[in-house]
């Protein structure tokens, strides 16, 4: 019983803080509280006073330090304060419940399993969904580079983030591995050579060297588009750390 309330409880902590809690820390954090409080109920020669305050509260801040990863003790306070008004308004509300309805009552013990497979199922479907919604903002699509004379086909990246454009035309600017354009060699003529200022993690200011390719072929599985005299940039490393795609495509080409 009292490891499911745990749960319950930390389930609105999360939200109240804001913070995102690892289930797995959540799951055993409320385990370790809920022993740790059977544990100095039934310890012999504890004064009352530890068992049934100091203790508790202590346990109960240790351990939301931990799920929450609080460093400062004043933040460890703060949260254990709003566990215990969720706790006192929880109890409650059961207890009143177990009391006034003589079903409830009886049949305690399978209303907190229901409350646990319910809470189990919870966090089962809310991770399904936070990767359902990663995967939709992944997008990928096939891609054909046509130089002159040579074409490849590359997968690419939509990636909304990328606002690289070149500074001269204003022209949006994709970006693709060095090693998927050794086979457009013949797309590096000097007069088409771009000098295309970037901003990068771990390196402030850069300049990437692109050049003006003759037409994309964009493929996102439902039409193909044309675009002619698209600018890209040739990336020294790899665009994708798992080879996924070779390239990420500005979003203004779709």
């Amino acid at each position: 019983m009292n490891f499911i309330m745990n749960l319950y409880l930390y389930a609105l902590l999360t939200k109240t803080l804001r913070q995102v809690a690892v289930y797995k820390r959540v799951w055993a954090g409320s385990a370790l509280g809920a022993a740790f409080s059977v544990l100095l109920l039934i310890a012999p020669g504890i004064p009352v006073f530890i068992k049934r305050f100091a203790g508790p509260m202590a346990v109960s801040m240790a351990v939301t330090a931990w799920i929450f990863k609080l460093k400062r003790v004043s933040a460890a306070v703060r949260a254990t304060g709003y566990l215990y008004v969720y706790a006192f308004v929880f109890g409650g509300m059961m207890k009143f419940l177990f009391s006034c309805v003589p079903f409830l009552y009886k049949a305690q013990g399978g209303i907190w399993r229901i409350l646990g497979a319910g809470m189990l199922g919870y966090q089962i479907i809310g991770r399904w969904l936070v990767q359902l919604k990663k995967k939709r903002n992944i997008r990928i699509c096939r891609v054909q580079v046509c130089g002159y004379g040579k074409e490849v086909w590359l997968e690419a990246l939509v990636d909304t983030g990328n606002c690289l454009r070149e500074p001269v035309s204003g022209k949006p600017v994709s970006v693709i591995d060095e090693k998927a354009m050794e086979q457009l060699d013949s797309i590096k003529l000097p007069e088409k050579l771009k000098l295309i200022p970037y901003r990068s993690i771990g390196k402030e200011n850069g300049i990437m060297e692109g050049y003006e390719v003759p037409e994309l072929i964009i493929d996102d599985g439902e039409e193909k588009l044309r675009r002619q005299k698209v600018i890209v940039g040739i990336s020294k490393v790899k665009v994708s750390v798992d080879g996924t795609y070779q390239m990420i495509l500005h979003p203004d080409l779709i």
